[in-house]
């Protein structure tokens, strides 16, 4: 029954096709994002990141019960450190200039993305090792790792800062700064979230941005009361199945799009994704 709820949520959570370019509906078990002990393509040793004792696919970021948050039955612990967001473009608006903090969309992202937060800890799971601190959270296996990561300062628990060698470092570590890759703080450099983007329209107007309606109209999804804040899964969808295998060879995926690497809401093809919202 459990994997029953985990699977449909699954397929609830796709983005649905919204045109040519865009995110078709995922199949997230091609994916990087598929952390199970068992993958379909031939070369699944080669992943990063892979659950030694673990043989569910969505487990890694949803539960269907006691889920912290409610919504979307999230299954991690999110991140509670200040972030560092960025500021630096002449081009932002005063709006986007003013947050200063990741909103509840992109701090599930960022559960795992920070850098800091411990990717192998899940708040409700049947195996793996008790967290220890009262949470009832389990520590679970991932193969060629540690349990615990003894170099990381900030949670004895594996992060992605204990994968510095595939990039410089691993670029899927965001929180990182130049001298320490479990910072987990440092977003100046990545791409400004959690502003209005009507707000922020409204601000620089069609000299810069394209009205919000015709980006919906592209398949980019927007939140909070009003749908016009742009979070991480703005421009991502965790479910796309962009048919690549951890070495970049096509993994045989039935609904792969090889251009929606990095799980991309659409294709970035001669800028295309760019230009959804930037005019220039």
């Amino acid at each position: 029954m459990k994997k029953f709820l985990l699977a449909a949520l699954a397929v609830t959570a796709v983005l649905a096709t919204a045109g040519n370019g865009n995110a078709n509906p995922g199949n997230i078990s091609w994916t990087v994002h598929n952390m199970s002990k068992s993958a379909p393509w031939a070369n699944a040793s080669l992943r990063h990141w892979y659950s030694s004792e673990v043989d569910q696919v969505c487990v890694f970021c949803h539960t269907p019960h006691n889920a912290k948050p409610s919504v979307p039955l999230w299954n991690k612990v999110n991140p509670t450190q200040t972030f560092r967001m960025y500021t630096s473009s002449p081009t932002l608006s005063p709006t986007a200039k003013a947050v200063t903090a990741p909103g509840p969309e992109s701090l599930l992202c960022l559960s795992c993305h920070d850098g800091r937060t411990a990717i192998n800890v899940l708040h409700n799971s049947t195996v793996g090792v008790d967290s220890g601190d009262g949470s009832g959270d389990k520590r679970v296996k991932i193969a060629g790792f540690p349990l615990t990561d003894p170099s990381n300062p900030n949670a004895q628990a594996l992060a992605m800062g204990s994968l510095p060698t595939f990039g410089t470092p691993y670029r899927a570590n965001l929180g990182k700064t130049d001298s320490d890759t479990y910072a987990g703080y440092n977003l100046m450099d990545d791409h400004p979230i959690s502003f209005s983007y009507t707000a922020s329209y409204g601000q620089k107007g069609a000299q810069y941005l394209n009205d919000i309606n015709t980006v919906k109209a592209q398949g980019f999804r927007f939140y909070g009361p009003n749908r016009d804040r742009m979070e991480c899964s703005t421009c991502h969808d965790p479910h796309a199945d962009y048919g690549l295998d951890f070495d970049g060879n096509p993994t045989g995926s039935p609904t792969g799009n090889t251009k929606l690497r990095p799980f991309l809401v659409r294709d970035n093809v001669g800028s295309a994704m760019c230009f959804t919202c930037h005019n220039k």
